[in-house]
């Protein structure tokens, strides 16, 4: 199957998961299938997991990525029982942007192929050895300027939450108050503006959002010269 259009693929692997499976088993695993399904359950091309920790899906609207790939890390950061910052659950995830020429029939990324899977597949390899969390590539020089300076500003930011810091950032993300935060996860609001402190959500929420329109208009703009 042949698509046509801009999407994203985003390809990743948990970090340090040999020591996270011999301390505690495949509850990890369990936890990082649930998680993928959550994020990918409107993608073209669901997430499967391959390799044992790795995993990739492909998504028909890379305006979300980004906030798809910071939701997926907070969500394995803030799920997991265990509170060990030594050995925490977490990802790198790289987003690759861009044309799809190949998917399989049944709708798999595994052999999917085209611009947007080598984008992601290479930035992968390539991080691991910088020791990055989230980076994004697009087809746009411009933008790729600017992303690879908030990607490191979120990795900063994303490594240092702890499990209840991720929780109501998370939440904060989608769109709850304080208030309701709180009732979600039975402490008080004030508890709550307490996790938060500190965590710069609202930079995030920013950066997000800055995404959002870049990407918004390249698409735009595309759609336009191949119609």
């Amino acid at each position: 199957m042949t698509e046509r259009g801009v999407y994203a693929v985003l390809t990743g692997d948990l970090v340090r998961s040999r020591d996270i499976k011999n301390a505690y088993g495949e509850e990890c695993m369990r936890r990082l299938k649930d998680t993928l399904a959550e994020i990918g359950k409107d993608y073209t091309a669901p997430f499967s997991i391959f390799r044992g920790d790795s995993f990739q899906g492909v998504s028909s609207n890379p305006e979300g990525a980004l906030e798809d790939a910071i939701l997926l890390r907070l969500k394995l950061i803030a799920g997991f029982d265990r509170d060990n910052s030594a050995l925490r659950l977490d990802a790198r995830i790289a987003v690759g942007i861009g044309t799809v020429r190949y998917l399989p029939g049944d709708g798999s990324a595994g052999e999917g192929d085209g611009e947007a899977f080598r984008l992601s597949g290479l930035e992968l390899d390539a991080m691991k050895k910088a020791g990055r969390g989230i980076i994004v590539t697009t087809p746009w020089g411009d933008v790729n300027t600017a992303l690879p300076i908030f990607c490191d500003v979120l990795d900063r930011m994303l490594d240092g939450y702890t499990k209840r810091q991720a929780e109501a950032v998370m939440l904060t993300l989608a769109g709850l108050t304080q208030k309701e935060i709180g009732d979600r996860i039975g402490t008080s609001q004030s508890a709550v503006s307490y996790r938060l402190r500190g965590t710069g959500y609202d930079i995030i929420q920013k950066i997000i959002e800055w995404y959002r329109s870049q990407i918004r208009e390249r698409v735009g703009l595309a759609e336009k010269i191949d119609a």
